[in-house]
Order: C-alpha cells, then sequence, then structure tokens
C-alpha cells in the first residue's frame, strides 16, 4: 500500500478505533466496580473470597463479562495500532498480528469460563462447613483449582494481553505515534494485568485511563495535538514541549548548512587616504 493509500486508511478508521478504545476503557473501569469482595471479621481472605462470589454471583459474572468483551473490543485498537506502526517501519515481526488476534481472544474464553468454575466452588463452599479459621481455609483450597486447559488459556491470555500492552506501545512511540508519557503507561498498565489479583483496582484505572487517552489521541483531542508522524505516514519524532512553544525547530524543520564549492571572493583592502600633515623642515 502506498504512503497516501495507508494514511486515507487511518483516517477511514481512526474514529471506528477511538471509540472502541473509549467503549474498552469504560467496560474495564465499570468491571472493576461491579464486584467489590466484601471484608469479613475472622475469615481468610479465600474463603471471604468465595462467600462474596456466592452472594454477588450476578455482579461478579457480569464483570467478568464485561472484561472479556472488552479484550474482544481491543482486538480492533491493536490491530490499528499495530498497522499505523508497521507503516512507519517499526520494528515489528510480521507474526505479531496473530498474537494481537489470539491473545485478547484467550483471555476472554479464560475469563467467562474461569467466573463460572469459580461460581460453581464458591456455591459448594457456601453450603457446606467450615467456613471459619485455618480449616475453612484449607476446605477452600481444596475446592479450588482448575483444569490444565483453563490454567493454560488464563496464562496464555494474561501474558499475551499484558505483552501487547507493553509492546506496542513502546513500539508506536518509538515512530512518533505516541507521547513518551503514554508509552510508559503502557507499560505500566500491561505489566499490572500480571499482578491484578494483588492490584485489581490499580490495574482496571490506568488500562481505562490508556485508553482513554488513545481514543482522545485519534481523534486529535490531545492536548498539543497529534504528532506529525501521523501525519507525514513516515516515523518522526512526537516534539517536545520546547519545539511545540516555538523556542526550538520541529522535526523535519532544521535546517542544514549549504557547502557552496566555490570560495568567497576576498574583500578588498580601503587605500589609507594621504596625510595632510605638512613635513617637517629640517
Amino acid at each position: 500500500m502506498t504512503r497516501e493509500g495507508q494514511l486515507e486508511w487511518e483516517a477511514r478508521w481512526a474514529l471506528p478505533a477511538a471509540i472502541g478504545a473509549f467503549v474498552a476503557g469504560a467496560m474495564l473501569l465499570v468491571s472493576g466496580l461491579l464486584f467489590i469482595p466484601e471484608d469479613r471479621k475472622g475469615i481468610e481472605p479465600n474463603p471471604d473470597i468465595l462467600l462474596s462470589i456466592d452472594e454477588q454471583s450476578g455482579a461478579y459474572l457480569t464483570s467478568a463479562a464485561l472484561a472479556a468483551v472488552a479484550s474482544i473490543i481491543l482486538i480492533g485498537v491493536f490491530l490499528y495500532l499495530f498497522r499505523a506502526s508497521i507503516a512507519r517501519e517499526a520494528a515489528m515481526p510480521s507474526w505479531f498480528v496473530y498474537l494481537v488476534i489470539a491473545a485478547p481472544v484467550f483471555y476472554a474464553i479464560a475469563t467467562v469460563l474461569g467466573a463460572l468454575d469459580a461460581l460453581d466452588i464458591a456455591d459448594e463452599f457456601a453450603g457446606g462447613t467450615p467456613i471459619r479459621g485455618d480449616a475453612g481455609e484449607d476446605r477452600a483450597r481444596d475446592l479450588g483449582g482448575s483444569s490444565g486447559l483453563l490454567v493454560g488459556l488464563s496464562i496464555a491470555g494474561t501474558v499475551g494481553l499484558a505483552f501487547l500492552f507493553v509492546m506496542l506501545p513502546l513500539r508506536a512511540r518509538r515512530v512518533g505515534l505516541l507521547t513518551p508519557f503514554m508509552g510508559i503507561l503502557g507499560v505500566v498498565a500491561g505489566a499490572l494485568i500480571v499482578f491484578r489479583s494483588q492490584l485489581p483496582g490499580l490495574a482496571t484505572v490506568l488500562q481505562a485511563f490508556w485508553l482513554g487517552a488513545l481514543g482522545a489521541l485519534l481523534l486529535g483531542r490531545w492536548p498539543g495535538g497529534r504528532g506529525p508522524a501521523w501525519a507525514s505516514g513516515r516515523a518522526e519524532p512526537w516534539p517536545t514541549a520546547a519545539q511545540r512553544r516555538g523556542i526550538r525547530p520541529m522535526p523535519g524543520e532544521e535546517q542544514e548548512p549549504t557547502l557552496d564549492p566555490t570560495p568567497p571572493e576576498p574583500e578588498a583592502v580601503p587605500q589609507r587616504p594621504k596625510s595632510r600633515k605638512r613635513r617637517r623642515k629640517r
């Protein structure tokens, strides 16, 4: 595809990609707020979570469904960013496109199946005894555990999605499609996907914020506008604050000194006027 054709494609699909980023971010944010485990006194963490899942089964399943749908929507968003980066000669292998599609699908399947499995375990745990103390913790641990296929899907989806959040923003930043801030934030958001169980609220908020910022940038609503790489179709560094204020020239505007092969002519030396002083008499 020619550069003009690529720019036309990006202009045509910028709005759908931005809407997808906004919708996916909103779904992730709502998903994180729907299910909040209750802190019960005298009950260990694992039994506490199982009891919360059993009591809030509808909210828990809805939360998982929203996260799964959001990950599917991310396929279109990531494909748009991947194609725009590749067109500007970003260093990404061609097989990366298969990861863009497969990782969100694996994550969505593992999220829904894992939620259904957790609902069954929570119902069985809540209907029996013991619940409190170390005995309850041991019983919750014995009831837990998923099939090998589900564990494999979960690991592949989680690691793959985290890898996308890390690598795509980094490559897009290097060719000037994202700001340095968005590149770093994408790396942090991707790393937190792996540690979602330890920091669920922070991970969800950062991912939603990054997706919202990406949508604003695709629509040209980012503070300072979009980088010159979006208009030129070439890899160009994102302008710094000094360049945007006009203190320094924008990327590509630096004028190189021209070398003139002909040597300059020597300047004429002005003649000294004759002295008007009379010569001294001997």
